[in-house]
């Protein structure tokens, strides 16, 4: 009795740690306006790419990476304390961009934008739960293809900022993707990795949160720093776990 006693026991701490909250919560790294402007960039991007069907089989990847980006968003505006500034339904866009990451085709895919538009208005279908595991949002090379891309547009603030949202919102994606690698050990052939994995992943999110702030201030010197500072932390990462 008293061993299915602690194996009940464990099940409900293993369950309570796969839907716990981010591992650093989205009010310390972004603002719920970065956050709203994230999601309407996105899915502008999911537009453009849903818009011809017969260009949907080069397009599929990058509609899947959009369904990652637009759940990782989504999950941190529900948790953010200040959430209630947004009108979008964020539990069903979460879900719908889990959705569009299953290679569903063009047919479902538009249906799927379709009711992210609604989502995004505050309208909502269904039953859609806050919790959700920040482990199994993206996957992990549509995170490091999405950074990566967002990494070459921050190279271009590195020359000259103009403070724009567009700019801010390179790094402060990236902060809010960092928060998902933070959360995410599965690509860890050991688990003793985990401890210098959380480093980095900190380090990331600490360099992109300045970042956006340097961009917004256009400060070019803080801007380089905490550009090298990221780019430090992905390139020992890299080292180490980067498959050949």
């Amino acid at each position: 009795m008293i061993r299915l006693i602690l194996l009940a026991a464990v099940a409900l701490s293993t369950a309570s740690l796969a839907y716990a909250a981010a591992p650093i919560a989205p009010a310390k790294v972004v603002s719920v306006d970065l956050l709203v402007a994230g999601l309407e960039q996105k899915m502008e991007t999911l537009g453009e790419l849903l818009a011809d069907p017969e260009k949907y089989d080069d397009n599929e990847e990058f509609v899947v990476r959009a369904g990652g980006v637009i759940a990782v968003l989504s999950q941190a505006l529900i948790e953010h304390d200040e959430s209630s500034k947004s009108k979008i339904a964020a539990p069903a866009l979460r879900d719908i961009g889990l959705g569009l990451q299953d290679y569903v085709g063009h047919e479902e895919a538009s249906d799927l934008y379709q009711q992210a538009q609604s989502a995004m208005k505050g309208e909502a279908e269904g039953e859609h739960e806050k919790d959700h595991p920040w482990d199994e949002l993206i996957g992990m090379y549509e995170m490091m293809e999405e950074m990566n891309d967002r990494n070459g547009g921050l190279s271009r603030s590195l020359r000259r900022s103009r403070g724009k949202v567009e700019e801010q919102l390179n790094a402060s994606t990236n902060a809010v993707l960092s928060i998902a690698m933070l959360a995410d050990h599965s690509y860890l052939e050991d688990e003793d990795q985990a401890e210098q994995w959380d480093e980095w992943s900190k380090q990331c999110i600490e360099a992109m949160k300045g970042l956006t702030k340097a961009i917004e201030e256009k400060d070019q010197t803080k801007i380089a720093e905490f550009y090298k500072a990221a780019n430090r932390a992905c390139d020992q990462c890299h080292e180490v776990h980067r498959a050949e």
